[in-house]
């Protein structure tokens, strides 16, 4: 699958719409639009570095999340009991997603093998301070296993503390002190060659389980297990690729007439604004579905409206700086149309896969360790998206694109 370089992307993007600047010269004409040229007080190469660092502080890669063909495994949110409520899980497990991403592992895999912690409370009390604060203190014992044989990959720990207003509060504060620790790249390393080695032997359970859920109609199921075999695994990965077509063809198929649906939904809360998501939607539906047509005739009209918009900030730029700055944005993003068409087909195509693993996962809770680890995280939310490095918060909204921006 094609990698996007984002901050190529990005970088070209607002070089261009940084020359926007400036507060343009009044005439006997009225206002005009004068471009002038922004200088940073950063070089290229320490520009690149800021970037990256604030990527690896706290973002969630994209690259990683949907096209690294090395390890994948499932990520397994705690379970709700005591002062882990629901948020406070989905925190925990987008968290365990984040360190994995860090890792270079993407944390949208199968059940096959998973990445989760059991939570022990060992702290809970009252301070003695004014105003009184509520403080909670956890002991995480990191694991990734392979439900299949129940195979304990690696462990290790970690304790956190967290204090607040509430014990949710200080709960949801604590989540913030997990780390991606040597201990924990340690853990992720060791796991990682374990994985390798169980696919490497075991090529036979996963054609197994892939046959099966294609023969039951489950191609986003199928489609996600042959993803997780990690590149690695030479032999499994070969044959893995081999099926990867067929199966991505069924899945769209079966899918068409919800990707029309979504695509309608798109279209009705972007009017005439640009939105990357119609143009993925469109090169989803499969040309010879009974959806295509219909997809085709709205596309068009889009287009239509896209047009009209463009044509009428030309006519607005001349005399107006605000309407030539809106013409650049709506310029550039119509000029990476397809760049972004491909990022949000991805995505949405994860999406799918996603959900089928975490349904594919409910059989699972039989098993005892499994269980202990909570539940399997919901990898459709788009949440996981939002929080993914798709163009970089450094830049999103610089040049417009901020309803597609990271947000915590």
């Amino acid at each position: 699958m094609k990698r996007i370089n984002h901050i190529i992307l990005a970088t070209a993007i607002v070089a261009v719409i940084s020359a926007c600047g400036g507060n343009g010269n009044l005439g006997s004409k009225g206002k005009k639009f004068a471009p002038k040229e922004r200088e940073s007080s950063l070089s290229e190469a320490e520009r690149a570095d800021a970037i990256a660092a604030k990527r690896a502080e706290d973002k969630i890669s994209l690259d990683t999340l949907l096209y690294s063909h090395s390890v994948r495994l499932g990520v397994m949110q705690p379970k709700v009991e005591g002062d882990i409520s629901e948020n406070v899980s989905e925190r925990f497990g987008m968290k365990f997603l984040q360190i994995a991403s860090q890792n270079g592992i993407s944390g949208l895999g199968t059940p096959n093998i998973v990445l989760g912690a059991e939570i022990a409370q060992t702290d809970r009390t009252a301070t003695g301070t004014a105003p009184q604060k509520m403080m909670v203190k956890y002991e995480l014992t990191f694991k990734v296993m392979n439900t299949i044989s129940g195979d304990v990959y690696a462990t290790a720990q970690q304790h956190i503390t967290g204090v607040g207003n509430s014990f949710e509060e200080a709960s949801l504060n604590a989540v913030k002190e997990v780390k991606n620790t040597p201990q924990m790249q340690k853990m992720l390393q060791t796991a990682s060659e374990r994985i390798i080695s169980w696919y490497n032997s075991n090529v036979q359970v996963v054609k197994n389980q892939v046959e099966r859920a294609a023969a039951e109609g489950n191609y986003a199921y199928a489609l996600s297990l042959v993803e997780s075999v990690p590149e690695q695994a030479t032999a499994a990965f070969s044959w893995a690729s081999g099926k990867h077509p067929e199966l991505l063809k069924g899945m769209l198929h079966k899918q068409a007439a919800d990707l029309l649906a979504q695509m309608e939904g798109a279209l009705a809360s972007s009017g005439d604004e640009f939105n990357p998501a119609v143009g993925a939607y469109i090169s989803l539906i499969p040309a010879d579905s009974p959806e295509h047509k219909t997809a085709q005739s709205l596309y068009a009209q889009y287009e239509q409206k896209c047009h009209a918009r463009r044509a009428a900030l030309e006519a607005k730029a001349e005399r107006d700086e605000q309407a030539a700055r809106d013409l650049e944005k709506y310029k550039m993003m119509h000029e990476h149309e397809k760049e972004l068409a491909e990022i949000e087909a991805d995505k949405i195509k994860a999406k799918y896969k996603a959900q089928a693993s975490s349904a594919a996962a409910q059989p699972h809770r039989s098993n005892n360790v499994f269980n202990a680890l909570g539940h399997f995280i919901n990898g459709a939310s788009d949440r996981i998206f939002n929080t993914a490095d798709v163009l970089g918060n450094a830049f999103a909204g610089e040049f417009g694109f901020d309803k597609y921006r990271n947000k915590e």
